[in-house]
């Protein structure tokens, strides 16, 4: 009986102590915020596009004929070398040499009495004008004729130097028009690259970009390039046209082949890069900051950076001093402020089922 007392005397006397050690009402408890801390990379900035296209001759050229035609004979095919002057094709010329003859006659005619007209001039048998009459005559059927004659000897397509036969576009009996493009034909003085690039890369290039091309039945070997030039307007797809040269000479590259380009922009700023999740950082107007994690007086203080680019696998670069290694909080950093109290999540822990805090 007196042990029964003697316990309940104990239990009495726990209860107490526990009820006193309440806050009395109004009071406010100081507690430890839970933080999830993630550790600061260094980062190399990787400001590389890349795009596709192909190897072209360094010096090609389309040939096309300079009057309307249907096309008679193709007397090349790609791969053929040619010299300059040969004939690469023809378009059917009956109606234009139908044309010539009938000028030639008519130049005839027209001379004949030009000529019977200078020599009654110089007679003084006909007036001055009757005599300017037959020059201007006698010089409008002249260019006419000189007219026909070059239509007749533009049916025949030739070439304009010592090339080989890249592409041919059009075939016998196809109807062509003047500057339409037959064929193309290059030398094999040297290879350029050629790519399309849309206008948000095109307003980004600047004299420091560096231009690498990788070729796919080269895939061990990276070849520099250097812009050639850039086109001014976009082509029909609103692309715009890079041609570069490559910078080393090799027997290996040879035009039609497939590669890929890459273009490293030049880094905007000479800072250290870091790459941290984009839920680290907390917009504070025009400003953007992290709250750096203190292990010894484990608290946060607020460090502000700046936004180099975002990346679409959820994290940003960074620049602003931030070092390799430092631990920021990762998450939630809007109920956040400096000098605040916080006990990191180490792991998965009975109060963070699954590691989602």
């Amino acid at each position: 009986m007196h042990r029964l007392n003697y316990h309940l005397t104990v239990s009495l006397l726990a209860a107490f102590i526990i009820t006193g050690c309440k806050p009395k009402t109004g009071m406010v408890m100081t507690s430890t915020m839970i933080v999830d801390l993630v550790t600061v990379e260094d980062c190399i900035s990787d400001n590389s596009s890349y795009y596709p296209g192909q190897t072209e001759a360094e010096s090609n050229t389309d040939l096309s004929f300079k009057v309307m035609g249907v096309i008679d004979k193709v007397l090349v095919k790609e791969g053929d070398f040619v010299r300059k002057g040969d004939v690469l094709a023809r378009l059917d010329s009956r109606d234009y040499l139908t044309q010539l003859k009938a000028t030639e006659s008519e130049y005839r005619q027209i001379k004949s009495e030009c000529e019977r007209v200078f020599a009654m001039y110089e007679e003084k048998a006909v007036s001055d004008n009757d005599y300017e009459k037959a020059v201007s005559g006698l010089e409008q059927i002249t260019a006419k004729l000189k007219n026909h004659q070059d239509q007749v000897e533009d049916c025949e397509l030739r070439s304009p130097y010592n090339a080989y036969i890249g592409s041919l576009y059009h075939s016998v009996g196809e109807l062509t028009a003047p500057g339409v493009a037959i064929m193309r034909i290059f030398n094999k003085g040297g290879v350029d690259v050629v790519i399309n690039i849309p206008e948000s890369e095109y307003l980004k290039i600047a004299k420091g970009d560096v231009y690498k091309a990788k070729f796919t039945a080269l895939p061990d070997k990276t070849f520099n390039l250097n812009l050639k030039n850039a086109a001014v307007r976009a082509n029909s797809n609103q692309l715009f046209q890079l041609r570069f040269n490559i910078m080393e000479r090799t027997n290996m590259i040879v035009p039609g082949m497939s590669v890929m380009v890459g273009i490293t922009h030049e880094q905007e700023t000479s800072e250290k890069l870091s790459m941290i999740p984009t839920g680290a950082l907390l917009n504070d107007g025009e400003k953007s900051c992290v709250f750096v994690y203190d292990s010894i007086s484990e608290t946060v203080s607020r460090h502000e950076v700046k936004v180099e680019r975002l990346l679409p696998d959820g994290n940003a670069i960074v620049s602003g001093g931030l070092g390799s290694g430092v631990r920021i909080v990762g998450s939630g950093v809007r109920k956040l402020q400096d000098g605040l109290h916080v006990k990191p999540i180490n792991g998965v822990s009975k109060e963070n089922v699954g590691n989602l805090l």
